[in-house]
């Protein structure tokens, strides 16, 4: 599989909102209400990524990776002083453990360390069993359980972090693709 990675556009809005979607419908089933996945979270989440990829408000960069013409993931990561914050880091649902999620964050963290930042964090939703896994093996300090609320649904999660970008982005470059 040849892997491709770019910078999304605007024009990119309708694929990632997909993927997005794709992605949350696999692996957040259970944790979401059904009801929240199967209707208004489409249009949430369309919506956010018109306007994400609209008009950057926030430092950062969001990258879409495809291989064969086809979307197949994709990662956007904003800057918060020197805290490079991943807010979505997605693969197409068939896909996880092909080495996608690793390339799209060894270059976006890449380019947040260009930009200044030498620390990382994200928020995984603590029963998302297969984030957490990821994310430890790439050797993040995995926090506490605690409340919080994606697109108004209460949802228990825990915030991953790493002190050091520059180690994390040696243990992506160390990690075997399963």
């Amino acid at each position: 599989m040849a892997l491709r990675l770019r910078s999304a556009r605007a024009a990119d809005a309708a694929e990632i909102a997909a993927l997005h979607l794709a992605s949350w419908r696999d692996v957040y089933r259970g944790l979401l209400e059904d009801a929240f996945l199967d209707g208004p979270a489409e249009g949430l989440i369309r919506q956010y990524w018109r306007e994400a990829l609209a008009v950057r408000r926030r430092s950062g960069v969001v990258l879409l990776a495809t291989a064969g013409g086809d979307s197949v993931g994709f990662i956007a990561v904003w800057r918060d002083g020197p805290t490079a914050f991943i807010d979505n880091l997605h693969v197409r649902p068939g896909m996880r453990g092909a080495g996608i999620g690793r390339a799209l964050l060894g270059m976006a963290l890449g380019r947040m360390q260009g930009q200044g930042c030498t620390e990382v964090a994200l928020v995984c939703l603590a029963g998302n069993a297969g984030g957490l896994r990821f994310y430890r093996e790439l050797g993040a300090e995995i926090g506490p359980e605690e409340e919080g609320e994606t697109f108004g649904q209460r949802v228990i999660e825990r915030r991953c972090t790493w002190d050091r970008l520059q180690d994390l982005l040696a243990a992506v470059s160390r990690a075997k693709v399963r």
